[in-house]
């Protein structure tokens, strides 16, 4: 990509030098340097294709961003900044018939589900940091009015991404037949209650996206409005180079319908852009890039001015000087290209490194919030204490055991589960005393889990000591009941 924006600004150059005795004949002042802010819009899509009689409708948005430009001599500059882009598109499936094998929430018999859904339709939209490089290069054209073309790369990070989708599926069931192939004997139909009938579905979420590397045009006019003053009217054109679909094979096997066993009335869709159909057979989208089209407007403030007289002096150049002049400029533009290349990457490399820290761990907390959710939800009493100990003793009592095994297979159902076991005491002994009485009192319950194939680097240990009584240190029964271990989820 560097070596065709570079053959693409040379070519660029030699134009210019035709057109250099037109321009010393009408010498305007340019300035040095032009901070900007733009705005542009248009087309603006995600772009794939969808299989299985799908149909991809191109999306509308647009970008507005600020940035710097420098200009080595009158007609050439090179310029980077930031943009924020905002894409959409839309996919729709008129007719779709799908079909996989699961178990539903009363039995462990397996069966193929059926699905024949009409109209679904999807929207997607995504936001991206982009960050531009752009060659550039004008020429007068009227007065001061200029003509410019710019060219160069540009790296998008992603920000947001996301899906919404609705329409509407009639389910049934067929016992399998020679192993998992769909079955034309025992359909099973209109059973809502296990969720076969017609329904209408919808569902959103979001989408993980990764970097987008795209090569950008703009070509137009720069309206010279003062001094200090210019506004560049024109048209752009962005092309996504790679697959921003992010993730492996693994991440795109997902039913586009989902049977959820527990309320089988309630169908999860997931989105055309991770989704396999029929039982495994293909996905819906294979690779998304981007493309972007339109119309783009900058506002750009001058400062630090050529010298007007020094361009008055100028003649045609020869051959011989064209020569050096372009070698010379030719070089600058690699040297500086490299340079400020170097730069940008740096930075962008560490905002991307802090970007994806961030979501890395705002996605762990996710899934683990999740995780608690439906933990709690499969035993509400997951985090009840056992209670009991005798005084003095960390011993676990018979009366415990039923307690703790329904937390070791819990613990087992969801292996990516850890607790916290925080062990307490009534008021009798020193503080230093119950401190560590609670900590054994927690080990050994740890123990127990241990010994019925619990990993232990799934739990940790604590002590409250006697210093979180549940109940008043009135009688030895309250005593009895404030001596425990108590389960917290991480």
């Amino acid at each position: 990509m560097k070596r065709l924006i570079f053959i693409i600004a040379l070519g660029l150059f030699a134009v210019s030098t035709i057109a250099q005795e037109t321009q010393t004949t009408a010498v305007y002042q340019q300035a040095r340097h032009e901070i900007s802010i733009w705005g542009a819009g248009g087309i603006s899509s995600l772009q794939y294709s969808l299989d299985n009689g799908g149909e991809h409708q191109i999306g509308f948005g647009g970008f507005a961003g600020i940035g710097y430009n420098y200009f080595f001599n009158y007609n050439w500059s090179i310029g980077t900044g930031a943009e924020f882009s905002y894409l959409t598109a839309k996919g729709k499936i008129p007719m779709v018939s799908d079909y996989y094998q699961t178990i539903d929430n009363t039995s462990t018999t397996p069966f193929i589900l059926n699905i024949e859904g009409k109209d679904y339709e999807e929207s997607q939209m995504a936001m991206y940091i982009n960050i531009p490089l752009m060659v550039k290069y004008q020429v007068d054209v009227w007065k001061q009015h200029k003509f410019y073309a710019a060219i160069g790369p540009k790296i998008g990070i992603p920000f947001r991404a996301e899906y919404k989708a609705e329409g509407n599926i009639t389910t049934s069931a067929t016992l399998p037949v020679n192993g998992t192939n769909p079955g034309t004997r025992d359909r099973i139909e209109n059973i809502p209650s296990k969720g076969f009938s017609t329904y209408q579905v919808s569902s959103d979420g979001d989408l993980e996206l990764d970097l987008n590397y795209m090569a950008a045009a703009e070509a137009g006019m720069k309206w010279h409005l003062g001094k200090y003053l210019s506004l560049y009217t024109g048209l752009y054109f962005d092309y996504g180079l790679n697959n921003i679909l992010k993730g492996d094979d693994s991440d795109f096997s997902k039913n586009f319908y989902e049977y959820n066993r527990e309320t089988p009335t309630s169908y999860t869709v997931n989105s055309l852009l991770v989704s396999k159909y029929n039982d495994n057979a293909g996905e819906y989208v294979e690779r998304m890039n981007t493309l972007s089209a339109g119309v783009k407007v900058q506002l750009a403030f001058g400062l630090g001015f050529f010298d007007k007289k020094e361009r008055q002096k100028e003649k045609p150049a020869t051959a011989e000087e064209v020569d050096k002049i372009m070698m010379r400029n030719t070089q600058s533009i690699e040297q500086t290209m490299d340079r400020n290349t170097g730069e940008i990457r740096g930075d962008m490399q560490k905002q991307t490194d802090e970007i994806l820290t961030g979501m890395d761990k705002t996605a762990k907390e996710i899934e683990a919030n999740r995780m608690k959710e439906r933990i709690m939800k499969d035993d509400p009493n997951f985090t009840g204490t056992i209670a009991g100990f005798d005084l003095s003793k960390n011993e676990i009592l018979p009366s415990m055991r039923t307690e703790l095994d329904r937390k070791v297979a819990l613990m087992k159902k969801y292996p990516q589960a850890k607790i916290i076991l925080e062990g307490h005491t009534d008021d009798l002994g020193s503080d230093e005393y119950n401190m560590q009485l609670g900590l054994q009192r927690a080990e050994a319950a740890k123990a127990y889990m241990v010994s019925k194939g619990v990993d232990e680097s799934r739990m940790v240990t604590t002590s409250k000591g006697k210093s979180q009584p549940i109940y008043p240190n009135a009688n030895g029964e309250s005593r009895s009941l404030n001596r425990r271990v108590e389960f917290i989820l991480q």
